[in-house]
């Protein structure tokens, strides 16, 4: 079943990355404000694939918060950024006003200094498609764990077709996470893996990501993401 929906929170959280620096990495996360990116995304979970529309946009920085970019969705969440030397950070996001932190985790590590064919890195990231509503819960039960991940340069010269168009240049990075975790309920303690692979066009960004999360429990095994752009605006 196919359903139409406005994307949920806890995915914006995987694709609110980006940052505007003189280095050859930002060409990568373009993020002068001004900028807009809207997605299409496909979300399968064990209930079966829902279509979403998902926009953002980059949005001055207003002073005294103590961080350095910010993206902004059509809910009003905003994602907070800071940049040094090592790379840039999500380091949380804001909401009515109100900050909080990015989960457990204060610095979540989006891209390092510098990115070239070489690089790997590991950060933590959120699981956010295992869910189901089927027997035995009979109302949604979704796993909420984190995992680490270890993401590397597959190629810094990819192409990709979007319904945005084609895009050439682009930096492709694979990333790969797994853990034991204990979520409860009727699983109990199983084996969580996590896939994905994200293509990002020089002077664009994100244009296509896929990830795939995977358990060792029959009753809640799998769910996707794909999101890919859909229309983009540079000022």
């Amino acid at each position: 079943m196919l359903r139409s929906h406005a994307l949920p929170a806890a995915l914006v959280l995987l694709i609110l990355v980006g940052c505007d620096r003189a280095t050859p990495s930002a060409n990568y996360f373009p993020l002068e404000p001004g900028r807009h990116w809207q997605y299409r995304v496909e979300r399968t979970t064990m209930d079966g694939s829902t279509e979403l529309r998902h926009a953002v946009r980059a949005v001055a920085v207003p002073p005294g918060l103590g961080i350095d970019a910010m993206r902004e969705t059509l809910g009003g969440l905003r994602y907070l950024y800071v940049i040094d030397d090592d790379g840039i950070f999500r380091i949380g996001e804001a909401a009515n006003g109100q900050r909080q932190g990015v989960g457990d985790v204060s610095r979540e590590l989006v891209l390092p200094y510098p990115v070239n064919a070489d690089s790997t890195w590991q950060t933590w990231s959120q699981t956010t498609v295992l869910e189901n509503t089927g027997p035995p819960w009979e109302t949604l039960f979704r796993i909420n764990a984190p995992i680490r991940m270890r993401y590397q340069v597959e190629a810094t010269d990819g192409a990709i077709t979007t319904p945005a168009g084609r895009f050439d240049g682009c930096l492709v990075i694979a990333g790969r996470g797994t853990a034991s975790v204990d979520v409860g309920n009727y699983i109990g303690r199983t084996q969580i893996e996590i896939a994905s692979r994200e293509w990002f066009a020089p002077g664009v960004g994100l244009v296509r990501m896929e990830r795939d999360e995977k358990t060792g429990a029959a009753a809640l095994s799998a769910g996707r993401l794909v999101m890919e752009l859909d229309q983009w605006q540079r000022r």
